[in-house]
């Protein structure tokens, strides 16, 4: 199995530690005011305890690194009982088909102790990438490993989520 290498697993854990904290339950203050944009994941897991289990994840959002030039999107919810987070991360910020390698790929947080991260058998398609306020639509298709375990956990469908003001 190919593991990540450190920088980018930093990276990944650290933005959805991040974005789990700017989104928590603050509803005074939404991420998806009046429904402009559908910030949301429609997912399918299959493997891991889920049976083709379809899932809406919410609380999208996106944010460009001009500093790594990497962008990562994030979302959240409670599926079974289950805290999620789901993080994808891509070099660019540019639609396309991109491949999961070493500096592309998804990271799954299961009750804050299980990890789950594809970085070699999958692909993130990025049909929209909007400027800041817009939104960063796209497809997901691959295989997450859990970290521990090995459990494979295979993972497709769509999302859409509120682009925020890129950071340093």
């Amino acid at each position: 199995m190919k593991k990540l290498k450190s920088p980018l697993f930093t990276v990944m854990i650290l933005t959805i530690l991040t974005l789990a904290i700017g989104c928590s339950k603050k509803s005074d203050n939404p991420v998806d005011p009046g429904n402009i944009v559908q910030a949301q994941a429609t997912l399918t897991l299959n493997g891991a305890g889920y049976v083709n289990k379809s899932v809406t994840l919410s609380n999208g959002i996106a944010e460009f690194s001009l500093s790594d030039t990497v962008t990562a999107i994030q979302f959240s919810g409670i599926v079974d009982n289950d805290s999620l987070y789901f993080a994808i991360i891509f070099k660019g910020n540019q639609t396309g088909t991109i491949n999961w390698n070493d500096d592309n790929g998804a990271l799954l947080l299961k009750n804050a102790s299980s990890f789950y991260i594809g970085a070699s058998q999958g692909t993130t398609t990025i049909s929209s990438y909007g400027a800041i306020s817009g939104k960063i639509e796209g497809n997901i298709n691959g295989k997450l490993i859990e970290q521990i375990s090995q459990a494979e956990l295979n993972i497709s469908g769509s999302f859409s989520a509120v682009r925020i003001p890129d950071v340093q």
